[in-house]
Formats: structure tokens, C-alpha cells, sequence
């Protein structure tokens, strides 16, 4: 037909027929709009047939709810029950949180999107394909109650576990020999703060190493999760403890292997991780030896660091001397390096468990995870954080990524809490006995996870004579 047109009547004219998706997609939210009216109203009477027994109605209560398919108006009724507090049942059978106009399918959309994007961006792309519905600032409301229920909630099972000796409800389900973990930290700029900066940690964990079918050599981590945390350190850890045993039986885990770029933070992982081997991050080790002592020379103490052959690489040091760059970063890092080659802290993993080199990989997979992970939306230009809003944000992007957000979006998410209801606050009688005091202050000593390997290594710190020769 070439550039012919051939001429519509009425609604097939060319500029109409050329809007055809976008019609027919309104028409289709427009029907799901009135199926959901219908199947909400059947489920508030159905709920109300089966109410509890003792709850007056006092009235009913209108609100609007934007969905995946435009907005809806939802008729409810409001109950009184016998203690006199006031529920929405319709509400809290679907999980809706108050006071919040998106449904928590519209929550996990946000949030997605305001993870990966800024929230200006996340509102206009809202905007082209839902439209004008939610603001930039509520789009960053919603990112931060999603992080805020993940976060209290993980404050709160902290506090059950470590603090009143509550237990978990189930160990993971995956077990394994040996767990690789990695950690670093990100700094990002605070605003309105004393200080101008701030370090996220985070963590990953996984079982080892898959070759990707490729024509350049590429694994993938079997079985990999993530932690993020810009709380206290004094808590991560215990964070990563109870992350990681959500999915491993930490029981059945006899070593541990943990690498990082030396920071004390994470060096205090082998302190709380029973049975770990800490490595220092290769990328970290090379730079620092080719910053101090240039690329041959770096290279080869490098590779002394890693066999273990400590003396040779101080002979190295020692020999080249001072380097010749009087710049910061490299006085800074023939430093470090000395200090690590004093320490032997560059022995590779391999080689500490004699493990043959040739069947295993060696770490190094945390700086382009953390790049992914956090530096692609916390770092850049114009962007910068409050204390609890990079937290939040934080925790978002480690729901992404092990694919829970989704559960954090609906109402009342503390339930998702795996923790056994324990009472320990009760006063406890006196005792002479030292070994009663310690059962009656900690009871997860002698509690159903005794085994644990958290458990293990507190009774290690109050029982010193249980250390291992």
C-alpha cells in the first residue's frame, strides 16, 4: 500500500486506531475496577457473617484504595469488640495498612521501582502508566514503611533472640559443610547531619561457585543471600546470624569462610561465627601492593602473601623500601601492607584449609556485588540520606534481592517475626550457685538451641575453660 491511507469512518479513523492499545487497556481497568468492587463487597459480607463473637458494628466507613488498575472505592464496616477497641476487618483480612491509599500490591510496585530508580523518576513512570496517582513523595512513603516494618522487625528479633534468649521458630532448611560470606561497607552522604557520611555494611552468603555456559569464563554463587544494615555495629552480626539462619541450619555448618578488605568490623566476624576462617579480599590485598610497590614488584609480593610465604614477601618490602611516590595512597598502602604481611593476614583460604587450589575458587565477589547492590542507587551525584532513610533504603535493596519484599508490604508485617513466645523477664529466685546465676540470666545456655553455633560461642566467652585447646 506503500504511503496510502485508505480512509476510516468514525472510531477507525487513523488517529483513533492508532490509540487502540491504550482504549482497550482502559476499558479493561475499568471492568477490573467494578470486579473488584463486587468481590470486596461479597467479602466484607462473608466476613461479617463470620465475625468474631462479641463485636458490635458501629457504622460503615468509605475509603479509597488505588490499585493496579486505577482507583477503587471500598464500603466497610467498623467493628467494637469487647474490649472496647475498634477493627476493620476487611482491612485486616487483606492486609491493608492504614491511613495508605495503595494497596500493598501497589506498596511492592513503588518500592521496586523507587529501589532502582529516584522517586521523581518512579512517579513520572507511575504517572505514564497508571496515571496521575501517586505522588514523588508518596512513592518515597511507601519505600520507607517497607523498609521500616523489615528493619523493626529484624530490631525485634534481635532483641528476642540475644537479649531475652527467645528462640527460632525453625532453622533454615539448606544444609551445608561450608558457608562462604563476604563483607564490605559503602560510604554515603548524609544530609543534615553533624557528620557528612555514612557506612552501610552489608554481607552476602553462599554455598560456592557454578560456571556459567559462556565463551568467556563466568560462575554464578549457588544458592546466594543478602544483609544490609546502617545501624549499629555492635548489631550486625547478630543481623547476619539470624538472616543467614532463616535459610542454612547453622548447626550443621562446620566452617565458615569469610572475606573482607581488613576493616575491624569485620574481622569481629570470626569472633561471633564459630568455626571461620577470615581471608583478606584480594582485590583490596593487589591494589595496596601495586599502589606501594609498583606493578612487578607488587605482583610478586602479592603472590608471596597469598602462598603464605610471609618471609619472602617482608624480604620484598624490605628490599624495595619506602616507595618512591610520596603521595598519600601510597605511603598509606607499603603500610598496610607491612602490616599484612606481619599479621599473615593474606593467606588464602585454599591454602589455611589445604584445600587443593585447582577445585575451588578463591573470594573476591563482594565489590561488584556491593556495586549492584547499593552504589547504583545510594551513590551519585545529588543524592544524599538521612541516618534512617539509608537504613530503609538499605533494607530494600536487600529485600530485592532475596525476592522477599513483596511480605513487608502488607499490613502488620512484626507478625512475619519467626520467634517462639518465651517469657524470660519473670524475676528468677537467687542462687549461690555460679553455674545457676549463668542458667538463670541466660538461658539460651541450656534452652532447645543449645547447639547452636551462637550459642556455642557465648558459652565459650562465659566458660572460658570450654575454649578448645
Amino acid at each position: 500500500m506503500g504511503n496510502t491511507i485508505v480512509p476510516l469512518c468514525e472510531t477507525f479513523t487513523q488517529e483513533k486506531a492508532r490509540q487502540w492499545e491504550s482504549e482497550i487497556f482502559g476499558q479493561m481497568c475499568g471492568q477490573a475496577q467494578e470486579t473488584a468492587r463486587a468481590y470486596l463487597a461479597a467479602l466484607e459480607e462473608e466476613l461479617f457473617a463470620h465475625r468474631p463473637v462479641g463485636w458490635k458494628v458501629v457504622g460503615f466507613r468509605v475509603r479509597e484504595l488505588v490499585t493496579r488498575f486505577g482507583e477503587v472505592r471500598i464500603r466497610r464496616r467498623l467493628y467494637r469488640d469487647e474490649q472496647g477497641d475498634y477493627h476493620f476487618l476487611l482491612d485486616e483480612h487483606l492486609g491493608l495498612s492504614a491511613n495508605q491509599v495503595a494497596t500493598p500490591e501497589m506498596q511492592a510496585i513503588c518500592a521496586h521501582l523507587g529501589a532502582e530508580l529516584s522517586f521523581r523518576k518512579t512517579a513520572d513512570f507511575l504517572q505514564t502508566w497508571w496515571a496521575d496517582l501517586l505522588s514523588t513523595s508518596t512513592c518515597w512513603r511507601l519505600l520507607q514503611r517497607t523498609g521500616q516494618a523489615a528493619v523493626a522487625a529484624e530490631t525485634a528479633a534481635i532483641k528476642a533472640v540475644f537479649g531475652c534468649g527467645d528462640n527460632l521458630a525453625a532453622a533454615g532448611e539448606r544444609r551445608v559443610e561450608r558457608l562462604f560470606m563476604e563483607a564490605d561497607g559503602l560510604y554515603v552522604r548524609l544530609q543534615r547531619q553533624p557528620s557528612k557520611h555514612l557506612e552501610v555494611h552489608s554481607a552476602i552468603a553462599y554455598e560456592g561457585w557454578e560456571r556459567l555456559p559462556a565463551t568467556r569464563e563466568s560462575y554464578h554463587l549457588c544458592e546466594k543471600r543478602v544483609y544490609c544494615h546502617a545501624g549499629e555495629q555492635s548489631s550486625f552480626w547478630e543481623g547476619v546470624s539470624l538472616a543467614w539462619g532463616h535459610k542454612w541450619d547453622l548447626a550443621q555448618i562446620q566452617e565458615v569462610i569469610l572475606g573482607g578488605d581488613g576493616a575491624k568490623w569485620i574481622r569481629a566476624g570470626t569472633q561471633e561465627l564459630p568455626d571461620s576462617i577470615w581471608q583478606l579480599d584480594s582485590y583490596h590485598l593487589a591494589r595496596a601492593c601495586g599502589r606501594a610497590l609498583g606493578a612487578e614488584v607488587g605482583w610478586t609480593v602479592y603472590q608471596a602473601l597469598r602462598a603464605g610465604q610471609t618471609a619472602q614477601a617482608q624480604t620484598l618490602l624490605h628490599n624495595a623500601g619506602p616507595p618512591r611516590d610520596t603521595g598519600k595512597q601510597a605511603q598509606q598502602a607499603y603500610t598496610w601492607v607491612a602490616k599484612v604481611a606481619q599479621e599473615e593476614w593474606g593467606l588464602d583460604w585454599r591454602i589455611r584449609t589445604q584445600v587443593p587450589i585447582d577445585t575451588e575458587r578463591g573470594l573476591g565477589s563482594m565489590e561488584g556485588n556491593l556495586a549492584h547492590l547499593l552504589a547504583a542507587r545510594m551513590k551519585g551525584k545529588g543524592r544524599s540520606w538521612s541516618p534512617e532513610g539509608a537504613h530503609h533504603m538499605a533494607k530494600v535493596r536487600e529485600l530485592l534481592a532475596n525476592q522477599e519484599m513483596r511480605s513487608w508490604c502488607f499490613r502488620q508485617a512484626l507478625n512475619h517475626i519467626p520467634i517462639k513466645g518465651h517469657n524470660y523477664n519473670r524475676p528468677t529466685p537467687r542462687a549461690t550457685d555460679p553455674t545457676q546465676v549463668i542458667q538463670a540470666s541466660v538461658p539460651a545456655l541450656y534452652g532447645p538451641d543449645s547447639h547452636k553455633p551462637w550459642v556455642r560461642r557465648l558459652r565459650q566467652r562465659i566458660h572460658p575453660s570450654h575454649l578448645p585447646n
